[in-house]
């Protein structure tokens, strides 16, 4: 192929965990965030402000699950830590994606049932909330913290029970269910409230169960004691679960 004057001297492989793509990723989280202060700025506590509120959270997740880790874990630290697709199907944006247009129809449709309100209060702050928790879980995990379920203990893999952990086993799941939901409670979107907390709680519960056991597994009894002492908001999630046996990891 022949070279333009515009041509990189770089690779342009996306995967790439170079300085380019960091950088043209974070100027794209931060346009999207400036946007989105903007709409806050000029309209207010309006249907349109929500949403700029909502175009400032969005990319806020991603830089803080990036930020986390290159402080935190460097050592893991790679584009897939801004978390675009966890699940590597595309349905985080899909369903982002859902949920903006329902609230783009509903605004259109039923523009007073959106005015904002105590609920659009109460899921700002729930979304507030979940984003807290999760990154002070992975802060608090530093190395140990890993958004891949580890089969196998590596040197720097530690079981985590002070800090945040001492009152909940899995906040950073916790933190991403109560993020997630917020937005949809901030939004009003009824539709993707519904969707979201039947998916994602489903999710969770499966990955928690297999998580648990692969801990289980590497950690054993001292797992088992902590697991009893401390408690989980993740329903369904069996406690007095003793075999190390390790199931087929639920995300295959």
């Amino acid at each position: 192929m022949t070279e333009r004057w515009w041509t990189p001297v770089v690779p342009m492989n996306y995967d790439d965990h170079l300085g380019h793509n960091i950088a043209a990723t974070a100027c794209f989280l931060g346009v999207f965030m400036g946007v989105g202060m903007c709409l806050t700025a000029v309209s207010g506590w309006t249907v349109t402000g929500i949403f700029g509120i909502y175009m400032v959270l969005l990319p806020l997740y991603h830089i803080f699950e990036y930020q986390c880790v290159a402080l935190y874990n460097p050592h893991r630290v790679s584009m897939e830590s801004f978390m675009f697709n966890p699940d590597g199907g595309n349905h985080y944006y899909q369903a982002m994606l859902v949920s903006i247009a329902e609230y783009i129809i509903e605004c259109w449709l039923f523009s007073n049932a959106k005015t904002p309100g105590l609920i659009t209060l109460l899921g700002l702050a729930l979304a507030l909330c979940g984003q807290l928790i999760r990154s002070l879980a992975m802060i608090t995990a530093k190395t140990s913290f890993n958004h891949l379920i580890a089969n196998r203990r590596e040197v720097d893999h530690d079981l985590i029970t002070h800090g945040i952990y001492k009152y909940e086993r899995h906040p950073s799941y916790v933190g991403f269910f109560s993020w997630a939901i917020g937005l949809q409670l901030m939004l009003k979107n009824p539709l993707s409230l519904v969707a979201f907390a039947g998916v994602l709680g489903y999710f969770f519960c499966r990955r928690t169960s297999y998580e648990e056991r692969t801990l289980v597994h590497l950690f054993g009894q001292q797992y088992e004691n902590y697991r009893r002492r401390t408690p989980t908001l993740i329903p369904f999630v069996n406690n007095d679960m003793h075999t190390p046996k390790v199931p087929e990891d639920p995300d295959n």
